[in-house]
């Protein structure tokens, strides 16, 4: 009986083995944010469903002062449907400062709180940012039908270390440049999950469609002459040569046609 109800709670909530979400506004984002490239984002693993606001949060402060936004106060706003996975995006602080917490089953919440300033230092879009937690979401919800909430465990896949990987902690929220410039799955988490039940071709999928979150092509080019300047110069010069060998050949020969 309980394998029929997992299975029946799979179906309702993915469409052809892709996770549905709802993405919800959470108060005033003061950050313009492409949520359209959200929602129109092409995935294997998940399918933006829909794209809501909520602007009237409930009042909330801890007793020692400051602000910060808690697990039950994003219950109490936000009303999430139970068969698709609800991620609430907001500019304000979380419990613990975490970027991140789940806050109930298929409840999620993402605080772009002093994340938004470092994404924007380092020119990395904060769609990136969004999109990154999106396919850990999916995976987690793959791996962990019962996902518990943040408070009571972090799932043993998630590691320390810092190595740009999904899983990737980032207890140093300046670590979430690594994930969000260039995302991989590390060499350790893509034999843990080859060894887990997923879904034909999930790991390969995974694998393919994350390479697409990455710097725009600008910035790579100009993180790539800061790491190799030297290089750089020497591309530039020959490059520089070739323009100016082929201008000089399309001249001669455009030149000389019409001569004859």
């Amino acid at each position: 009986m309980q394998l029929k109800r997992k299975r029946l709670r799979k179906n309702n909530s993915m469409v052809k083995g892709r996770e549905i979400f709802d993405i919800v506004k959470l108060g005033q984002l003061k950050r313009e944010i492409n949520f359209k490239n959200i929602l129109q984002w092409n995935s294997k693993i998940f399918k933006v469903n829909s794209i809501r606001e909520i602007y009237n949060i409930p009042n909330f402060q801890n007793p020692i002062g400051w602000q910060y936004l808690q697990d039950d106060i994003v219950r109490t706003a936000i009303k999430h449907n139970g068969d698709t996975i609800t991620v609430a995006i907001t500019e304000y602080e979380l419990e613990d400062n975490f970027y991140m917490r789940r806050v109930a089953k298929r409840l999620t919440v993402i605080s772009l709180y002093e994340i938004g300033d470092i994404l924007q230092n380092y020119n990395i879009p904060i769609e990136n940012f969004i999109i990154k937690n999106i396919y850990e979401m999916a995976v987690l919800t793959h791996l962990y039908p019962n996902l518990p909430n943040t408070r009571d465990e972090i799932p043993n896949i998630i590691h320390d270390e810092t190595r740009g990987c999904l899983f990737d902690m980032n207890g140093k929220k300046i670590d979430i440049i690594h994930s969000t410039g260039k995302l991989i799955i590390c060499p350790q988490c893509a034999a843990l999950l080859q060894q887990k039940d997923l879904p034909q071709n999930f790991v390969y999928n995974l694998t393919s469609e994350i390479k697409k979150i990455r710097k725009q092509l600008f910035y790579r080019i100009s993180d790539f002459i800061k790491k190799h300047p030297l290089w750089s110069i020497v591309i530039g010069i020959t490059t520089q040569l070739l323009i100016g060998t082929i201008a000089g050949l399309l001249a001669n020969y455009f030149f000389y046609g019409f001569d004859k």
